[in-house]
């Protein structure tokens, strides 16, 4: 490379992950990183939408990582809210639970701070509200009715007896799973509203690296 031009990265798109990067290149080494996002606004599915006045985030997102590398530089940019640093944090992910000791503290008046808060996710549906995670307990199957509930366990059954193999689309991942009522009842419209792209559009293993819980007798959740 001609002296004087340095080495150029090209990074897509500027979520967490594209902008940690950029910023990571800048701070240790000669490496100029160039980003490219779709949208008008960074951030991905992280940020935070003003709507007339209204600030809102894309979904309820959880921002976490086993990494106390990463939890401490993601604090560097973004302290935790003063009035949350005497508290006893705890933080559950994937099953697993662990105290959260903020690294760096803030004002709750600044305005790039982070927010711990209890996180309560559900779906309305037919104008009654779902946990998410979603669970076929007692009040699921109250709230979506007796023949609808003996539908979706036909339509799981028969997803078991003929299952779609090989899995090519994320629609045949969740219809062997869940069967394709519950597929269509849950997940089909949600998802392809988030992403943009239709179920038979996307790859199978998208699915195995972001959906967990994949039984209809545990809790499901995507993320």
């Amino acid at each position: 490379m001609p002296a004087g031009i340095r080495k150029i990265a090209v990074i897509a798109g500027a979520g967490p992950a594209g902008l940690t990067a950029a910023l990571e290149l800048l701070r240790r080494s000669d490496i100029a990183p160039v980003l490219f996002e779709a949208d008008a606004q960074v951030g991905g599915i992280a940020k935070t939408i003003n709507y007339r006045g209204n600030r809102m985030d894309l979904g309820g997102h959880r921002f976490f990582s086993k990494s106390d590398w990463v939890m401490r530089w993601w604090q560097d940019i973004m302290p935790v809210a003063e009035a949350q640093a005497s508290e006893s944090l705890h933080i559950r992910y994937q099953g697993e639970s662990r105290e959260f000791i903020p690294s760096n503290i803030a004002p709750e008046s600044s305005e790039a701070i982070m927010l711990v808060r209890r996180r309560l996710s559900r779906i309305f549906y037919r104008r009654r509200f779902f946990d998410y995670p979603l669970t076929l307990n007692a009040a699921t199957i109250l709230n979506l009715g007796l023949i609808e509930a003996l539908r979706i366990g036909v339509s799981y059954g028969c997803a078991q007896l003929n299952f779609r193999s090989p899995e090519v689309t994320l629609e045949d991942f969740f219809v062997r799973r869940f069967g394709n009522r519950l597929y269509r009842t849950f997940f089909k419209d949600y998802t392809e509203k988030v992403w943009g792209v239709a179920c038979s559009e996307i790859s199978a293993e998208w699915g195995a690296q972001r959906i967990k819980g994949l039984s209809v007798r545990r809790p499901l959740s995507m993320r």
